[in-house]
Protein backbone atom coordinates (compact mmCIF):
# COMPACT_ATOMS: atom_id res chain seq x y z
CA UNK A 1 0.00 0.00 0.00
CA UNK A 2 1.62 3.21 -1.25
CA UNK A 3 1.83 6.18 1.15
CA UNK A 4 0.70 4.55 4.44
CA UNK A 5 0.94 7.49 6.93
CA UNK A 6 -0.91 6.19 9.87
CA UNK A 7 -0.65 2.91 11.65
CA UNK A 8 -4.72 3.74 12.70
CA UNK A 9 -7.67 5.77 12.13
CA UNK A 10 -9.81 6.04 14.77
CA UNK A 11 -13.44 6.87 14.24
CA UNK A 12 -15.34 8.44 17.14
CA UNK A 13 -14.38 10.24 19.72
CA UNK A 14 -16.59 9.32 22.87
CA UNK A 15 -15.94 7.39 26.03
CA UNK A 16 -14.17 4.57 23.61
CA UNK A 17 -12.57 6.31 21.22
CA UNK A 18 -10.86 8.19 23.59
CA UNK A 19 -10.10 5.00 25.73
CA UNK A 20 -8.76 3.78 22.11
CA UNK A 21 -6.95 6.76 21.71
CA UNK A 22 -4.79 6.89 25.31
CA UNK A 23 -3.92 3.45 23.99
CA UNK A 24 -2.64 4.58 20.82
CA UNK A 25 -0.42 7.08 22.40
CA UNK A 26 0.66 5.17 25.37
CA UNK A 27 1.80 2.37 22.52
CA UNK A 28 3.48 5.48 20.32
CA UNK A 29 1.24 4.95 17.50
CA UNK A 30 0.86 6.91 14.68
CA UNK A 31 -2.80 7.48 14.64
CA UNK A 32 -5.63 10.24 14.29
CA UNK A 33 -8.96 10.52 15.88
CA UNK A 34 -11.67 11.51 14.17
CA UNK A 35 -15.27 13.32 15.30
CA UNK A 36 -18.14 14.07 13.18
CA UNK A 37 -19.54 16.41 16.39
CA UNK A 38 -17.94 19.71 17.69
CA UNK A 39 -16.78 18.08 20.60
CA UNK A 40 -16.08 15.21 22.31
CA UNK A 41 -18.34 12.45 24.42
CA UNK A 42 -19.90 11.17 22.24
CA UNK A 43 -23.27 10.02 23.59
CA UNK A 44 -23.16 11.88 26.73
CA UNK A 45 -22.42 15.17 25.31
CA UNK A 46 -26.19 15.21 24.39
CA UNK A 47 -27.55 14.44 27.14
CA UNK A 48 -30.12 16.76 28.99
CA UNK A 49 -27.82 19.80 31.10
CA UNK A 50 -27.20 17.56 34.41
CA UNK A 51 -28.37 14.72 33.78
CA UNK A 52 -26.93 11.90 35.96
CA UNK A 53 -25.03 9.42 34.61
CA UNK A 54 -24.32 5.89 35.73
CA UNK A 55 -20.57 4.58 35.13
CA UNK A 56 -18.94 1.69 36.37
CA UNK A 57 -14.85 1.63 37.52
CA UNK A 58 -12.86 1.07 34.16
CA UNK A 59 -8.95 0.97 33.74
CA UNK A 60 -7.88 3.99 31.21
CA UNK A 61 -4.25 4.20 29.19
CA UNK A 62 -2.24 6.16 30.83
CA UNK A 63 -4.37 7.41 33.22
CA UNK A 64 -5.16 4.34 35.53
CA UNK A 65 -8.10 3.55 37.00
CA UNK A 66 -11.35 5.97 36.99
CA UNK A 67 -13.81 5.61 39.88
CA UNK A 68 -17.23 6.89 39.29
CA UNK A 69 -20.48 5.76 40.60
CA UNK A 70 -23.25 8.23 39.59
CA UNK A 71 -21.72 11.53 37.96
CA UNK A 72 -23.30 14.86 36.22
CA UNK A 73 -22.77 15.25 32.55
CA UNK A 74 -20.65 18.01 33.09
CA UNK A 75 -18.67 16.43 35.28
CA UNK A 76 -18.38 13.51 33.49
CA UNK A 77 -17.34 15.73 30.12
CA UNK A 78 -15.01 17.89 32.50
CA UNK A 79 -13.33 15.00 33.46
CA UNK A 80 -12.61 13.83 30.08
CA UNK A 81 -11.45 17.09 29.00
CA UNK A 82 -9.06 17.07 32.00
CA UNK A 83 -7.64 13.48 30.22
CA UNK A 84 -7.20 15.11 27.32
CA UNK A 85 -5.26 18.11 27.88
CA UNK A 86 -2.89 16.12 29.75
CA UNK A 87 -2.06 13.77 27.78
CA UNK A 88 -2.01 15.52 24.25
CA UNK A 89 -4.38 13.06 22.57
CA UNK A 90 -5.80 15.50 19.37
CA UNK A 91 -9.19 14.70 17.82
CA UNK A 92 -10.20 16.48 14.17
CA UNK A 93 -13.57 17.58 14.97
CA UNK A 94 -16.56 18.60 12.63
CA UNK A 95 -14.97 15.60 10.76
CA UNK A 96 -17.43 12.82 9.56
CA UNK A 97 -16.46 9.62 7.80
CA UNK A 98 -17.96 8.68 4.92
CA UNK A 99 -16.09 5.67 3.24
CA UNK A 100 -13.85 3.14 4.16
CA UNK A 101 -12.34 1.02 1.36
CA UNK A 102 -9.78 -1.82 1.47
CA UNK A 103 -6.06 -0.92 -0.53
CA UNK A 104 -3.45 -3.27 -0.03
CA UNK A 105 -2.35 -4.28 3.21
CA UNK A 106 -4.78 -1.64 4.67
CA UNK A 107 -7.62 1.04 4.43
CA UNK A 108 -8.11 4.29 2.83
CA UNK A 109 -10.95 6.16 4.73
CA UNK A 110 -12.55 8.85 3.15
CA UNK A 111 -14.04 11.82 5.12
CA UNK A 112 -15.59 15.24 4.82
CA UNK A 113 -12.48 16.79 4.61
CA UNK A 114 -9.81 14.12 2.91
CA UNK A 115 -8.16 10.85 2.53
CA UNK A 116 -6.07 9.05 4.84
CA UNK A 117 -4.22 5.81 4.84
CA UNK A 118 -3.73 3.58 7.69
CA UNK A 119 -2.83 0.01 8.04
CA UNK A 120 -6.18 -0.35 10.40
CA UNK A 121 -9.02 1.41 11.26
CA UNK A 122 -11.09 1.12 14.36
CA UNK A 123 -15.04 2.16 14.61
CA UNK A 124 -16.01 3.87 17.77
CA UNK A 125 -19.15 4.74 16.64
CA UNK A 126 -21.58 3.91 19.25
CA UNK A 127 -25.58 2.76 18.83
CA UNK A 128 -26.54 6.58 18.47
CA UNK A 129 -26.21 6.74 14.93
CA UNK A 130 -28.15 10.09 13.34
CA UNK A 131 -31.33 11.06 14.36
CA UNK A 132 -34.14 9.24 13.07
CA UNK A 133 -36.79 11.90 11.44
CA UNK A 134 -40.60 11.46 10.83
CA UNK A 135 -41.18 12.60 7.47
CA UNK A 136 -44.37 15.04 8.48
CA UNK A 137 -45.34 18.48 6.89
CA UNK A 138 -43.42 21.06 8.99
CA UNK A 139 -41.04 19.39 10.60
CA UNK A 140 -38.38 21.40 9.48
CA UNK A 141 -39.85 24.33 11.17
CA UNK A 142 -36.86 25.93 13.31
CA UNK A 143 -39.10 24.95 16.48
CA UNK A 144 -38.19 20.87 15.69
CA UNK A 145 -35.18 19.56 17.63
CA UNK A 146 -33.91 16.13 18.12
CA UNK A 147 -32.46 15.63 21.51
CA UNK A 148 -32.63 17.81 24.61
CA UNK A 149 -29.71 19.89 25.68
CA UNK A 150 -31.20 22.59 28.55
CA UNK A 151 -34.60 22.18 29.55
CA UNK A 152 -34.77 25.88 30.70
CA UNK A 153 -34.61 27.35 27.05
CA UNK A 154 -38.10 25.58 27.14
CA UNK A 155 -39.58 27.32 30.30
CA UNK A 156 -42.94 28.70 30.03
CA UNK A 157 -43.05 27.06 26.55
CA UNK A 158 -45.46 24.68 25.38
CA UNK A 159 -44.05 21.87 24.51
CA UNK A 160 -44.56 18.47 22.73
CA UNK A 161 -42.41 15.39 23.30
CA UNK A 162 -42.48 12.90 20.74
CA UNK A 163 -40.92 8.88 21.88
CA UNK A 164 -41.92 6.26 23.77
CA UNK A 165 -38.55 5.75 24.80
CA UNK A 166 -35.96 6.99 27.92
CA UNK A 167 -34.99 9.84 26.07
CA UNK A 168 -38.40 10.88 25.21
CA UNK A 169 -39.66 10.44 28.80
CA UNK A 170 -36.59 12.13 30.33
CA UNK A 171 -36.99 15.14 27.84
CA UNK A 172 -40.77 15.29 29.37
CA UNK A 173 -39.91 15.19 32.31
CA UNK A 174 -37.09 17.61 32.07
CA UNK A 175 -39.24 20.32 30.34
CA UNK A 176 -41.70 19.95 33.10
CA UNK A 177 -39.62 20.52 36.14
CA UNK A 178 -39.37 24.27 34.59
CA UNK A 179 -41.44 26.54 35.77
CA UNK A 180 -44.95 27.27 33.51
CA UNK A 181 -43.46 24.92 30.91
CA UNK A 182 -47.10 22.54 29.36
CA UNK A 183 -45.82 19.46 27.98
CA UNK A 184 -47.59 16.84 26.18
CA UNK A 185 -45.55 13.45 25.47
CA UNK A 186 -47.02 11.74 22.09
CA UNK A 187 -46.26 7.76 21.37
CA UNK A 188 -47.39 5.64 19.43
CA UNK A 189 -47.55 2.35 21.34
CA UNK A 190 -50.49 1.99 23.66
CA UNK A 191 -47.70 1.47 26.63
CA UNK A 192 -44.15 2.81 27.68
CA UNK A 193 -42.70 -1.18 27.46
CA UNK A 194 -38.92 -0.66 27.37
CA UNK A 195 -38.18 2.14 29.76
CA UNK A 196 -36.36 2.26 33.13
CA UNK A 197 -38.57 1.83 36.06
CA UNK A 198 -37.25 4.83 37.71
CA UNK A 199 -38.48 7.20 34.59
CA UNK A 200 -42.01 5.36 34.55
CA UNK A 201 -42.31 6.52 38.36
CA UNK A 202 -41.50 9.68 37.70
CA UNK A 203 -43.79 9.64 34.74
CA UNK A 204 -46.48 8.51 36.51
CA UNK A 205 -46.71 10.89 39.33
CA UNK A 206 -45.77 13.97 36.67
CA UNK A 207 -49.39 13.09 35.26
CA UNK A 208 -50.56 12.40 38.60
CA UNK A 209 -49.65 16.09 39.29
CA UNK A 210 -51.00 16.98 35.75
CA UNK A 211 -47.58 18.25 34.49
CA UNK A 212 -47.16 16.07 31.82
CA UNK A 213 -50.28 15.23 29.49
CA UNK A 214 -49.57 11.87 28.01
CA UNK A 215 -50.94 10.38 24.43
CA UNK A 216 -50.99 6.83 24.28
CA UNK A 217 -51.64 5.39 20.31
CA UNK A 218 -51.00 8.70 18.99
CA UNK A 219 -49.54 10.14 15.84
CA UNK A 220 -47.98 13.06 14.99
CA UNK A 221 -49.19 14.27 11.58
CA UNK A 222 -48.33 18.05 11.02
CA UNK A 223 -46.18 20.75 12.88
CA UNK A 224 -47.46 24.31 12.11
CA UNK A 225 -45.64 27.37 13.67
CA UNK A 226 -48.14 27.99 16.42
CA UNK A 227 -50.01 24.49 16.59
CA UNK A 228 -49.53 21.03 16.32
CA UNK A 229 -51.84 18.30 14.59
CA UNK A 230 -52.41 14.84 16.00
CA UNK A 231 -53.97 11.36 15.09
CA UNK A 232 -55.14 9.96 19.14
CA UNK A 233 -56.77 6.80 18.74
CA UNK A 234 -58.47 7.47 15.05
CA UNK A 235 -59.36 11.20 16.60
CA UNK A 236 -57.79 14.49 15.19
CA UNK A 237 -56.93 16.56 17.56
CA UNK A 238 -54.84 20.12 17.43
CA UNK A 239 -52.70 21.51 19.91
CA UNK A 240 -51.04 24.77 20.81
CA UNK A 241 -47.56 24.89 20.57
CA UNK A 242 -44.38 26.24 20.72
CA UNK A 243 -41.48 23.74 20.57
CA UNK A 244 -41.27 20.13 19.29
CA UNK A 245 -38.83 17.34 20.26
CA UNK A 246 -38.62 14.22 18.50
CA UNK A 247 -36.53 11.60 20.24
CA UNK A 248 -37.65 8.73 17.64
CA UNK A 249 -33.97 6.95 17.55
CA UNK A 250 -31.08 6.85 15.41
CA UNK A 251 -30.64 5.47 12.30
CA UNK A 252 -27.53 3.47 12.39
CA UNK A 253 -24.59 3.68 9.23
CA UNK A 254 -25.52 -0.19 8.65
CA UNK A 255 -25.74 0.58 4.77
CA UNK A 256 -22.23 2.01 4.99
CA UNK A 257 -20.84 -1.11 7.67
CA UNK A 258 -21.51 -3.59 5.50
CA UNK A 259 -20.11 -1.59 2.15
CA UNK A 260 -17.12 -2.18 4.12
CA UNK A 261 -17.71 -5.45 5.01
CA UNK A 262 -18.22 -5.40 8.54
CA UNK A 263 -20.77 -7.77 9.18
CA UNK A 264 -23.97 -6.65 11.24
CA UNK A 265 -26.53 -8.94 13.02
CA UNK A 266 -29.71 -7.58 13.54
CA UNK A 267 -32.29 -8.32 16.42
CA UNK A 268 -36.05 -7.82 15.66
CA UNK A 269 -35.44 -6.18 12.41
CA UNK A 270 -33.22 -3.45 13.44
CA UNK A 271 -29.13 -3.54 14.14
Amino acid sequence: MASVKYDVVIVGAGPAGISASLAATQRRLRFVTLEQEDSFGGTVYHYPRNKVVMTAPVDLPIIGKMKFGEVSKEALLAFWQDVVARTGVNVSFRERMEKVEAAGAGFVVRTSRREYRARSVLLAIGRRGTPRKLGVKGEDLPKVVYRLIDPEQYRGRRVLVVGGGDAALEAALACAAEPGTKVTLSYRGDAFSRVKQKNREELAAAQAARRIDVLLSSNLEAIGRAAVALDHDGRKIRLENDAVIICAGGILPTPLLKEMGVQVDTKFGTA
